[in-house]
């Protein structure tokens, strides 16, 4: 099954694109729909009019789906929730610049969190306000004055990105908290796939069963120590991305212990189900690997996934990896708040609860048999 997984997920995820042409509306783009935000500080006439175009041409394209905000401030906390991977800013003196004929400048805000993601829809973006400028710069040159910038009449609106924390737009900020979420899940599926299957195919599980010790005692201690293991290797990681690829930490180390122990405990009882089910060490960990290796493509690991189709994004985000990853980036990377990862934590739990209320009873009938 595991090529036929693959091949699917890999045709999927890079589908074949055709030629860009921006002002018939066409633009090869693996994102569509992209949710951005659009702020107007400025109260001027020519402001609201470069937003409504702005908003019409993305619609028409299918490339954004914008949302208007009263302030960068409430925008921004949209973009740390993961609600939206960008936002425009129309300053205060746009409308006065244009009036006075010198250049404009709108500043961009993306999601550092995926460069790549936030590259392309920044570039999309560009498009569409370098479509409104060069619209404007048409009107312009028509009423053409000796003392006319030429900067604005060949550009009129200028295009600026700022990044929502400085130094954060390297792909390893990305990568990095990802990984540490698939160590945190492989460790703790292999960890129990040869902790448990093993023993029981071995016979030493019998040699702890007559040991005056209760079924619940051991399985806390398998639980522990895969939860040790798990934050050890996933420290390591984090230890060398910041030593040789120059990831930094934003946010509270304390927030990122409790993510990843929350996604250690989500997998723990789906390990051990799927290790009890097993008669065999080899089964156990076929089982595990078909879920741990098409988790790695479709759990926003390696590859953003809002280049996946909609049904693939919906399986991606019903599993606890996906939530796991996500906690761990706003962390890092955007410095979110206990608040702003409520719900990646809420569902982490909800997991937890969920597949070791189930775990723990087919445990202690596997250990009777």
């Amino acid at each position: 099954m595991m090529p036929i997984v693959l091949m699917t997920l890999f045709g999927f995820m890079f589908p074949t694109v055709g030629t860009s042409n921006p002002y018939s509306g066409k633009i090869a783009t693996p994102y569509t729909h992209i949710p951005v935000g659009i702020v107007v500080e400025d109260g001027g006439k020519l402001a609201y009019n470069v937003a409504d175009q702005f908003k019409q041409i993305s619609s028409s394209m299918g490339l954004l789906d914008v949302r208007e905000f009263a302030s960068f401030g409430s925008a921004r906390e949209e973009i740390v929730k993961g609600r939206l991977k960008g936002v425009v800013v129309i300053p205060s003196g746009f409308t006065e610049s244009l009036a006075s004929n010198r250049q404009a400048t709108i500043t961009v805000t993306m999601d550092d969190t995926s460069a790549q993601l936030a590259s392309t829809a920044y570039s999309e973006i560009s498009m569409i306000l370098n479509m409104i400028s060069e619209r404007l710069s048409h009107t312009i040159i028509a009423n053409l004055t000796p003392s006319t910038d030429t900067s604005y009449v060949i550009e009129p609106i200028s295009v600026e990105r700022k990044s929502l924390i400085a130094g954060t737009t390297s792909t390893f900020e990305f990568l990095a908290p990802g990984f540490m979420a698939l160590t945190i899940v492989m460790g703790t599926l292999s960890g129990l796939g040869a902790a448990i299957a093993r023993e029981k195919e071995q016979g030493t599980m019998d040699g702890i069963l007559v040991a005056p010790v209760s079924s619940y005692a051991i399985i806390a201690g398998k639980v522990t120590a895969q939860t040790i293991r798990a934050m050890m290797q996933a420290s390591i990681i984090l230890g060398i991305a910041m030593a040789f690829f120059g990831v930094r930490i934003y946010g509270s180390p304390l927030l990122m212990m409790l993510v990843m122990i929350l996604g250690i405990a989500s997998f723990i009882g789906i390990g051990i189900i799927a290790t009890c089910m097993a008669a065999e060490q080899e089964t156990a960990m076929t089982l595990l690997m078909l879920l741990q290796i098409p988790s790695m493509f479709i759990c926003n690991i390696v590859f953003p996934i809002e280049q996946l189709p909609n049904w693939l994004q919906t399986i991606g985000k019903a599993l606890p990896l996906y939530y796991a990853a996500d906690g761990l980036r706003k962390v890092i990377v955007l410095n979110a708040n206990l608040s702003q990862i409520s719900f990646d934590l809420t569902i982490l739990l909800l997991y937890s609860i969920v597949t070791l209320g189930i775990a723990i009873p087919i445990f202690r009938r596997s250990l009777t048999r």
